[in-house]
């Protein structure tokens, strides 16, 4: 996380304020979000373990800070049922399966 108060964070700022895409940007990008949200929308939902076992080498604390960040941005939802505890996209999560299809299909 950058501190509120540095130039580089308020320059992302202004970005994402200016730009939709370069705000939809932001909130899939990281080493791993790509993956696990693909995941979601190839299965319904997945626990921690199925996405270890999917991307084994991520580290839990990385799994972790990508799912609380994709919770906090409101792509996925957590459920804790007695099964255990699963994430889910949401309807937001969701809305990204074209852009993330066409990310899939376009080569350079």
């Amino acid at each position: 996380m950058r501190k509120e108060s540095s130039t580089n964070f308020e320059n992302q700022q202004t970005l994402t304020d200016f730009c939709n895409a370069s705000k939809t940007l932001q909130l899939i990008s990281g080493r791993w979000k790509l993956s696990l949200l693909f995941s979601l929308l190839e299965h319904d939902r997945r626990s921690f373990s199925n996405f270890k076992q999917l991307l084994p080498a991520i580290s839990d604390r990385m799994l972790a800070l990508h799912l609380k960040q994709m919770t906090d941005d409101l792509l996925i939802t957590k459920e804790k049922i007695e099964d255990g505890v699963f994430y889910t996209l949401t309807e937001k999560g969701k809305s990204l399966k074209k852009i993330l299809s066409n990310l899939a299909e376009w080569q350079i």
